[in-house]
């Protein structure tokens, strides 16, 4: 049943329907005098939850990082002196704090409590006799008394001496081809070497910025931290199910970042990125990094309390499903902000703000409202399409007029959205508006067989279209500064493709984003046709229908034989890094072709790549049962974004369905529009973080693009329209399209058949 808003959502009574995720949990009534007789044994359950000495850890941990010493050492002796940090890891990290590497053994960091385990080296070697780890306290005991340690300063000749015994020592214990290592003790064994190159990273560069000892530097490189590289990447050849080209610390950048700290000038900037300004931040940062390597129920990651505290806030936000926060799109891992990769300090929203741990802050967090701010009433029929020109200063409309020149018009958004242009030369109805990602030129797809492409600060007639006010813009109507159709097939025996020597229809474009490819986009056809078309030298670069194939690394695993169709393309899209085509028709598949093979302008130039010989290989294809109306990909500025492999699906089953193509995997479904006969185009808002679409029924339906709940639902276009002269079409009420801005996030708008365009914007309660 369609949803029916309007009435009081405070009243049980409503009409309203709301889905029941979409409302608040009801808190059960309470009375701070009146206490249940099973309180406190709760209480004593809930304790019991968790292991006691652990929460002991956790506080003494926490007391120490807030600079409350002595309250950390009471509790400490009062649970019996538990330790954050075992023995042996204190051992090491006061070593390193101290600067006396010499005494950091291969046996100490095999016996530390590492997340795989402890390295046994004399089941490795018998030979290798392992110390006690007791035994090794006690005989150190002495020398790491704080005025002995303070009194002695490193003496670098020793620990180059020492770091390659111990390298001769690991090496000892590598594996031959005899060996029969596990795959736990490979692992264990690569965790040791790293920690050792942690360590030996360091011991470099204080020796050259520290130091200054060059000669010494170059040496100590050349014949030990080199050699224990090389072993570390032997040893991730037995275990490549570790290797991750994304990683920073692996043995090739490893390596490249000390040659280049070691080559380049002083004050380079490629130096300064290695070296944390002193000694005493530069061991603060190894400890860092070898905790890493550490069992956490032996070491207290660093800031436990407040990532626990961090994860408190998240899940409280997430019981508000009508929330959305403000904050980036994405954090410095690049994953996404809004989902895993959530950071609360870096959300705009919580600027200066205090977080209350005494209560829950779900009630305090802001939603979001949409109000209309301006409706364009200069089109004379339906709105069949809109676009904001990248660059956000212009929005394009499109609409269903036959009987005027007003086809398309481009409004100035920074100029409260009057008509800056007319785009004329057309004769029939309007489907489809791409502009070029410079926001320069625009290419409409009308219903005959003509593409019409536009310069639209190009000079044309003026014409009274915008009230006459003071400083407000003459309209101007421009013609097409170029034309283009596809060309018509010659019947090939055995091929299934538009057989037909007639131009085939074009019903939808799109640009290249690179300049690589500049002056390029694709069209597409309902007539089993897709060209490759060039603006500057106004030329067919390929015809697509008889230059694709599937790939033999195909993700469907799909093949393409020869007496195959061409699909009928409604829709297409070029992601943003010019890699992938993908191709939407009516019904049926959704192909992904490799884009990254066809040829650049400068290599086209040079006549390296025969066009004719060009095949695009098809990567993926996944099945949509429904019939389909549009596809839509997310607005981003980084092509390594996450979401780069999203795409959104509007179906004439009155649904949206969210995609990652790359895997084809479904993420999400979105319901509650109504879509069962027409076209109607949705998007990506809000920096991703909604999902839109208008409906049948005049309304603009906005979801949370994570969860898929319903945001809003917004009455917009349920007026009739206004009669044209000569015009005997059936008034009907939908929203056939929603936009956003890609520059301004709370800023779109929609189209519906009453002919009205209306701007909305986003804003907080």
């Amino acid at each position: 049943m369609p949803l029916s808003f309007g009435s009081s959502l405070d009243s049980e009574t409503s009409d309203t329907f709301m889905p029941s995720y979409t409302r608040r949990r009801a808190r059960a009534p309470s009375s701070i005098n009146q206490q249940s007789p099973s309180r406190y044994s709760g209480e004593q359950d809930n304790l019991q939850l968790f292991d006691k000495e652990q929460l002991a850890k956790l506080l003494i941990h926490a007391l120490k990082e807030l600079g409350y010493t002595g309250s950390a050492q009471a509790l400490q002796q009062e649970t019996g002196g538990i330790q954050v940090e075992s023995s042996l890891v204190q051992r090491l990290f006061n070593i390193i704090r101290n600067g006396h590497f010499e005494q950091i053994r291969l046996s100490l960091i095999s016996q530390l409590p590492l997340k795989y385990g402890t390295l046994s080296l004399h089941r490795l070697n018998g030979k290798y006799q392992q110390e006690d780890a007791t035994a090794y306290n006690t005989k150190e005991e002495h020398s790491m008394k704080i005025e002995n340690v303070l009194s002695k300063p490193t003496d670098w000749q020793k620990v180059v001496t020492q770091t390659a015994e111990e390298l001769k020592n690991f090496e000892d214990i590598m594996p031959s081809p005899e060996s029969n290592y596990d795959s736990q003790t490979v692992l264990q064994l690569i965790t040791v070497v790293e920690i050792m190159v942690h360590i030996n990273r360091e011991i470099f560069l204080e020796l050259i910025f520290d130091q200054e000892d060059s000669h010494m530097a170059v040496l100590f490189l050349r014949n030990i931290l080199r050699k224990l590289i090389e072993t570390w990447d032997s040893l991730l050849t037995l275990r490549s199910d570790l290797l991750d080209e994304n990683e920073n610390f692996t043995p090739d950048k490893v390596l490249k970042e000390l040659t280049t700290v070691l080559t380049s000038p002083e004050n380079s900037s490629l130096r300064s990125l290695a070296w944390q300004g002193s000694a005493a931040k530069s061991r603060d940062l190894l400890i860092e990094e070898i905790s890493d390597y550490i069992n956490p129920n032996d070491l207290v990651p660093r800031n436990r309390l407040i990532t626990l505290l961090k994860q408190a806030i998240k899940y409280q936000r997430s019981q508000d499903v009508l929330y959305i926060s403000d904050d980036g799109e994405y954090n410095d891992d690049g994953e996404e902000a809004t989902d895993d990769g959530y950071d609360i300090v870096k959300d705009r929203t919580f600027a200066g703000r205090k977080f209350n741990l005494l209560q829950d802050n779900t009630s305090n967090f802001q939603q979001i409202k949409f109000s209309e701010e301006k409706t364009l009433v200069q089109n004379a029929d339906e709105i069949w399409f809109l676009q904001f020109s990248p660059d956000g200063k212009y929005l394009a409309s499109a609409t269903a007029d036959s009987l005027t020149d007003r086809k398309i018009m481009i409004y100035d958004v920074e100029n409260d959205f009057q008509v800056y242009k007319v785009l004329g030369g057309i004769d029939l109805c309007v489907l489809y508006l791409s502009f070029s990602p410079d926001s320069r030129y625009i290419v409409s797809c009308p219903f005959n067989k003509v593409a019409n492409i536009y310069d639209i600060h190009s000079k044309g007639e003026p014409t009274f279209i915008n009230p006459r006010i003071e400083g407000g813009i003459v309209a101007e109507i421009i013609q097409p500064v170029d034309s283009f159709q596809i060309p018509g097939n010659t019947p090939v025996t055995g091929v299934a493709t538009n057989s037909s020597s007639e131009p085939p229809r074009i019903w939808c474009c799109d640009w290249f984003h690179t300049p690589e490819h500049e002056g390029r986009l694709i069209v597409g056809s309902p007539d089993r046709e897709v060209v490759i078309y060039d603006l500057k030298s106004k030329t067919v670069l390929m015809k697509l229908s008889s230059s694709t194939s599937a790939s033999s690394n195909s993700l469907s695993g799909v093949s393409q034989p020869s007496t195959e169709q061409f699909p009928r393309v409604h829709d297409l899209k070029i992601t943003a890094d010019d890699k992938y085509l993908i191709l939407m028709p009516h019904q049926g598949n959704i192909d992904v072709y490799d884009l990254s093979v066809f040829p650049n302008n400068g290599k086209a130039e040079k006549n390296e790549i025969s066009f004719e010989k060009l095949v695009l290989p098809r990567v993926s294809r996944f099945n949509i049962p429904n019939r389909m109306t549009c596809i839509s990909l997310p607005q981003i500025k980084d092509a390594n974004s996450p979401l780069a492999s999203l795409m959104l699906v509007s179906l004439k089953s009155n649904e949206l369905q969210l995609w990652d193509f790359h895997e084809q995997i479904l993420v999400q479904k979105y319901f509650g529009q109504k879509q069962e006969q027409f076209i109607i185009r949705s998007c990506f808002g809000y920096n991703n973080k909604l999902v839109a679409s208008g409906s049948e029924d005049g309304k603009i339906y906005i979801w949370d693009r994570f969860n898929g709940n319903i945001i809003s639902v917004l009455t917009a276009h349920i007026s009739d329209r206004p009669t044209t002269n000569g015009s005997s079409k059936k008034s009907t009420k939908t929203c056939n399209a929603v936009v956003w801005s890609p520059t301004d996030k709370t800023l779109f708008a929609s189209g519906g058949d009453d002919g009205y365009i209306k701007i909305w914007r986003v804003g907080k309660e």
